[in-house]
């Protein structure tokens, strides 16, 4: 009584989510492939971001004008040809640039709360493993003195029945109960083996799963912002704001300057200079009407639907987020209640304890009651299995928790 006792008034207190076992499985869990892409995108957004303030590569051409047609061979000493190399570079305004980079930077920022959140919902997934699998083993032992305590029980009505008793029907039922428990054992091994599949998919190979239960619920508070699902769809506002302030920088001008030198080969007798050019080019917006106005406008109609997914996410967050929660406490007060019914069994085991021993009463009212039980401990860890699974989903909703 005593152990169930502080079992439960464990569920209260710290869980070992900080030991070093426990640790080590969630720095593992940092190398899982699919957090390492969502950092290997991050860097290469912010490697897109520096490119993006560069400047386009120069154009360098080579030009031969005014060759002869009856004589092309004869360019080169015909008083009208020339030959010319030229240079040319467009100059994208730094607004743009700027704007450009910092789209690059918004989605680098997007990849990584979206590595945050996958990281916190792999994590819940790992402390509900590892919950399972420890639950699994102490309901095994459970389940085999439930067994022992059946075989006890079948051997004591067998002999009343050899003795003359009617017994057949307590007897049915003990056969009915040890079925359902083999069942029941036979589930609980299949939950053990996926609990190891799970591990074994997000950590690799583990020999031998820490404890962590009880599970806490998370203890910061739960405003919308922390919320994984929230700061998701705020970075995709983010982004779709960096995506408007590009619209609205291209109707900067682009800037393209050109510098060109020209060598002529004058006729026999005739003088002929070599000539350099220049040239600066400023684009017009002239058919922004029907170019960068309409993707402006698509780029704000975009921003305003990423917020109203904004204030959907708060919303589906904060009701997964009140549904765990529910079946926190749910599983919490059946504790709570099974510990009760629990210190009533004690007593009811010690009188019945008495009476055997006085000779008031026959073996089977104590093994039924032993029975009873062992079938209420069973239960109070499958709750406690429940509240765990419910505090692991809470944890991989919140931010900042694991």
């Amino acid at each position: 009584m005593l152990l169930l006792s502080i079992l439960i008034a464990a569920h209260m207190q710290a869980a070992p989510l900080s030991t070093p076992a426990v640790q080590e499985l969630m720095v593992q869990l940092d190398a899982h492939p699919a957090l390492q892409a969502y950092t290997a995108e991050s860097r290469a957004a912010e490697a897109m971001a520096e490119g993006a303030m560069g400047l386009p590569n120069p154009r360098i051409g080579a030009a031969v004008e005014n060759v002869p047609v009856n004589a092309p061979l004869r360019f080169d000493t015909s008083d009208m040809s020339s030959r010319s190399v030229m240079v040319s570079q467009d100059i994208p305004g730094r607004g743009l640039r700027g704007a450009r980079a910092d789209v690059e930077q918004a989605a680098a920022r997007l990849v990584l709360v979206r590595r945050e959140a996958l990281r916190a919902q792999l994590a819940g997934e790992l402390l509900s493993a590892l919950a399972e699998y420890e639950m699994a083993g102490a309901l095994e032992g459970l389940l085999d003195a439930q067994l022992a305590l059946l075989d006890e029980r079948e051997a004591y009505l067998s002999g009343r029945i050899d003795a003359g008793d009617a017994l057949f029907a307590e007897l049915a039922e003990t056969d009915g109960e040890r079925a359902a428990i083999d069942q029941r054992r036979a589930d609980v091994t299949r939950q053990s083996t996926q609990a190891l599949s799970v591990l074994t998919r997000l950590v690799g190979e583990v020999r031998t799963p820490p404890p962590v239960s009880p599970i806490p619920p998370p203890a910061a508070e739960t405003g919308e912002t922390v919320f994984h699902a929230v700061r998701v769809a705020q970075a995709v506002v983010q982004a779709a704001e960096a995506g408007v302030s590009v619209r609205e920088r291209e109707f900067d001008p682009i800037y393209s300057v050109s510098l060109s030198y020209m060598n002529r080969e004058g006729a026999p007798g005739m003088r002929a200079d070599d000539m350099v050019s220049a040239q600066l080019m400023v684009s017009v917006p002239l058919w922004s009407r029907w170019n960068q106005t309409p993707r402006l406008e698509a780029a704000r109609i975009n921003t305003e639907a990423s917020r109203l997914r904004l204030a959907d996410a708060a919303r589906v967050s904060a009701d997964a987020f009140r549904a765990a929660a529910a079946d926190y406490a749910a599983a919490t007060r059946s504790i709570a209640a099974l510990e009760a019914r629990h210190t009533a069994l004690d007593a009811a085991l010690a009188a019945a304890s008495r009476r055997y021993e006085a000779g008031d009463s026959s073996l089977l009212p104590l093994i039924n009651t032993r029975i009873t039980q062992t079938e209420l401990r069973i239960r109070l860890l499958e709750q406690r299995l429940a509240a765990d699974r419910a505090a692991a989903r809470m944890h991989g909703l919140v931010a900042g928790e694991l």
